[in-house]
């Protein structure tokens, strides 16, 4: 891949691991990044700074991507947030989910865990449009190319964060075990959150911690705790209710996970 000129990107992103790998990816070829954890402060930062292009995950908390982009868009940011390219990050690669990112007002979208060769591309392409041009003109969605676990996916692929371009070029060797300790100190939390919610019965709460630990690990390459976090999203996002099984398998996933990288499993935090 060709480094081009420097572009300044707003990387709005909630889940920590997504959101630093990115924005290394993004530095790693000479670009200027800044990030941001929520959509508030998305529509501050772009009032008060000038951006090439927003990278907009579409699932966080108190205000979405898509509505942090039609607010962009309505003029809550004031001009800058009118045309500014938005490529919206998400671990949904329906085509419904597609069709809503364009409607909202978004440029491109792009699945988790993001592929390098389709960011870079739609980082360059986007990030040289001219700010006066139509937010709707000549909008082609980025094709999917997320690694796709298969029937028994992998209890954790060492390759995914070995293609990182920071690490495989040996700029950035211990770049893996950053990553890898973010992982491991947010994991904890989000199960003991989804334990809690299916003991309580909020199935929004727990839909919404499995998408998050969903998209984290893929992100890092443990397939089979993504897997399992899909298909909980899955089950909750189709109507289902019964939660009973989910603390089992979820702790069945980190328990194997843990032992295959060689980490002390978190105390199990009872409900």
């Amino acid at each position: 891949m060709q480094q081009g000129a420097q572009i300044r990107v707003l990387v709005v992103e909630d889940e920590a691991v997504n959101r630093d790998v990115v924005c290394q990816m993004l530095r790693h070829f000479g670009h200027q990044v800044e990030a941001v954890d929520n959509g508030r402060s998305a529509l501050s930062a772009v009032q008060d700074e000038v951006f090439d292009l927003v990278m907009m995950d579409c699932r966080m908390d108190d205000m979405d991507g898509l509505e942090t982009t039609r607010r962009l868009r309505a003029g809550d940011a004031g001009p800058r947030g009118l045309a500014i390219p938005v490529i919206a990050l998400t671990a949904q690669a329906f085509d419904s989910d597609r069709d809503a990112c364009l409607a909202a007002g978004m440029n491109d979208f792009l699945p988790k865990p993001v592929d390098i060769q389709k960011l870079i591309s739609a980082v360059n392409h986007w990030g040289r449009q001219k700010a006066q041009a139509d937010v709707h003109e000549g909008i082609e969605p980025a094709a999917s190319s997320a690694h796709t676990p298969a029937a028994a996916p992998q209890v954790y692929d060492p390759e995914v964060l070995a293609a990182l371009p920071m690490v495989a070029d040996g700029s950035q060797p211990g770049y893996v075990d950053v990553v890898l300790n973010m992982y491991f100190q947010t994991l904890p939390e989000l199960l003991d959150v989804i334990r809690q919610a299916a003991t309580s019965g909020d199935t929004s709460q727990a839909q919404r911690a499995a998408h998050s630990l969903k998209s984290s690990s893929a992100a890092i390459g443990a397939f089979a705790m993504a897997a399992c976090a899909a298909n909980a999203e899955a089950h909750l996002r189709f109507g289902h209710q019964d939660m009973s099984h989910f603390p089992s398998q979820f702790d069945m996933e980190f328990e194997r996970l843990s032992t295959m990288l060689g980490r002390q499993p978190a105390p199990v935090q009872k409900a």
